[in-house]
């Protein structure tokens, strides 16, 4: 099982919570998602909140009927159901803590691509962020 942080626009990413698909233009990292797998939901560009958590449904595909919001295909995809976090997790707050991120100096880079993988220490630990956000 891997453990995968999706990074999007508030918008974009709200609309693929909703449609339960998450798509690229790009085969790249994206063609390595199995059904089973984890995935945290972020709101980037600005915001940089996590938003949800849920499983991929279906393994990487290519579609090209269009669904999302921003124009574009984004023929490469996965299928994956989310639960929202009841508050949100400041991603900001929890960069140095992120093994995947080697040099903080310049953590956006890292979200450029719009998807990371994480360790399951990463996974573990923001489930624990998310547990403490609940009443």
């Amino acid at each position: 099982m891997n453990y995968w942080l999706i990074s999007l626009p508030r918008p974009d990413m709200e609309h693929c919570i909703k449609i339960g698909t998450f798509g690229q233009n790009r085969k790249q990292g994206i063609s390595n998602v199995l059904k089973g797998d984890r995935v945290i939901c972020c709101a980037g560009k600005g915001e940089w909140k996590l938003i949800a958590a849920g499983e991929v449904t279906a393994d990487y595909y290519v579609d090209d009927r269009p669904v999302f919001l921003k124009p574009g295909l984004y023929p490469d995809r996965f299928d994956f159901n989310a639960t929202r976090f009841r508050a949100e997790v400041d991603l900001k707050s929890i960069i140095e803590q992120l093994s995947f991120i080697t040099n903080s100096a310049y953590w956006p880079v890292y979200f450029k691509t719009g998807m990371a993988k994480l360790s399951h220490d990463d996974w573990t630990m923001i489930e624990s962020l998310k547990a403490k956000t609940l009443d």
